[in-house]
């Protein structure tokens, strides 16, 4: 029997272990086991599309009112739902079938994305439209983080967990190159609508993938003994108190990621206020953040060792804040791309180390719950863009990104100092206790 990532699958993936690769094949290895790779190609058609539609959604918003506070409070809206949904979507993710609850979700997605292409075609999109579907996207995304994560340590053995996560980070970074430049094109050329429509076909292809590509079994979940929703999240919360290195490698990426991409979702009004761009410029340098994420997953993926999550985490928050201070001080649209490429690459390295963590960390039963509490936190980034937009109607895009730049650096070596190098040192974490 092949190599499992937990002891309680019976139907783990057994092709050829293919780590042995060149250079060249190394960063695809997880992609050789079939399930993952249908997987894979479903997480990256289903993000191809969410990228068109957010670069309709945010230059929709930049149309239907020129205020950096309405365009963070949208935003904001969507991690609200986000952070509400986390948790009682990763409860579900626990006692339900995991592949199943993403089906139901790309097929609610779907609906979601045809109906806005709609009013966006027809002249008849309001503000409140789009401000509901932020809401009911933020709530499918709080569907998407636990059980789709929690399902890659099902697909591959534990020995190329860091692989499948990278791969995983850069099925969501490379729509970024492409996405917005699509959804420039599509807007510049047939209107905000035909992106939205863009995302229909896309959810469209990818429910087929998942549905005949993942077998249903991946999704199933082993449980010790039925218990009831309070002793399930009791449960969870427990683990939480009691592994304090989980609790301090969060807050270690929490706060530089919630901070650094406050200016990503006010990209649309830096373009158009500070650089004098378009729709054509604004998914141009959108696609660099996108490429820069795609850069820092594939290296992780190519190069990256369990035992490094400290000095990968390190790294990625330093990189952020670099970034974003230069995006602040940035004077030419050349000068923005490079900044973005950056903060695209750290923010992969340290997503794809921090997720990593966790599915070594975490038995398969509690994945989901304390995914959901975990991605809870997490999931307040867009509410940062709130704030930021409030102060730069105040006292400027450009100085809210150079202050929140520097205390992102500072961050970095109190997050090394505090937390970091004790993962450095601390080397792979030890493999889950099986369940039952």
């Amino acid at each position: 029997m092949s190599e499992s990532t937990d002891p309680t699958v019976e139907e783990a993936p057994s092709p050829e272990d293919a780590s042995r690769g060149t250079w060249l094949t190394r960063p695809f290895v997880s992609l050789s086991f079939p399930s993952f790779r249908f997987f894979w190609m479903s997480n990256l058609v289903v993000a191809m599309g969410m990228m068109v539609q957010f670069t309709a959604q945010g230059w929709l918003v930049v149309q239907l009112t020129d205020s950096a506070l309405v365009l963070g409070f949208i935003e904001g809206l969507f991690g609200l739902s986000f952070a509400a949904g986390s948790i009682p979507m990763g409860l579900l993710a626990d006692r339900f079938n995991r592949r199943d609850l993403l089906v139901i979700d790309n097929f609610i997605a779907l609906l979601a994305a045809a109906t806005i292409g709609t009013l966006a075609i027809t002249g008849t999109v309001q503000v409140w439209h789009v401000m509901f579907f932020s809401l009911l996207g933020g709530l499918l995304m709080a569907v998407r983080f636990p059980a789709g994560q929690a399902m890659v340590a099902r697909l591959v053995p534990r020995r190329h967990l860091m692989n499948a996560t990278s791969l995983n980070t850069a099925s969501h970074s490379l729509p970024n190159v492409a996405g917005p430049a699509v959804g420039g094109v599509l807007i510049g050329v047939v209107g905000i609508g035909a992106a939205y429509f863009v995302t229909t076909g896309a959810l469209a292809v990818a429910l087929v993938m998942l549905m005949l590509g993942v077998a249903a079994s991946f999704g199933h979940v082993e449980r010790r003994e039925a218990q009831s929703v309070t002793a399930d999240l009791r449960e969870a919360w427990d683990y939480l108190v009691g592994n304090r290195d989980l609790l301090k490698l969060t807050a270690a990426m929490l706060i530089p990621y919630i901070m650094g991409q406050s200016f990503v979702l006010l990209l649309p009004l830096f373009v158009e206020q500070e650089l004098g761009g378009g729709a054509t410029t604004f998914g141009a340098l959108s696609a660099s953040l996108g490429a820069g994420g795609v850069l820092g997953a594939m290296l992780v993926a190519a190069f990256g060792k369990q035992r490094q999550i400290g000095y990968l985490m390190f790294i990625g928050v330093l990189s952020v804040g670099i970034s974003v201070t230069v995006y602040g001080l940035s004077p030419s649209v050349v000068v923005t791309g490079g900044a973005l490429l950056a903060a695209g690459a750290g923010q992969s390295m340290l997503f794809a180390a921090y997720e990593t963590y966790l599915l070594i960390r975490l038995p398969d039963e509690m994945r989901g719950r304390v995914m959901g509490l975990t991605f809870t936190m997490v999931a307040f980034f867009p509410i940062s863009a709130v704030i930021a937009g409030g102060l730069a109607d105040v006292i400027g895009l450009r100085a809210v990104a150079v202050i929140e730049g520097v205390i992102i650096v500072v961050m970095a070596g109190l997050a090394w100092w505090g937390v970091l190098r004790g993962v450095v040192v601390e080397g792979e974490p030890p493999a889950p206790e099986a369940a039952g």
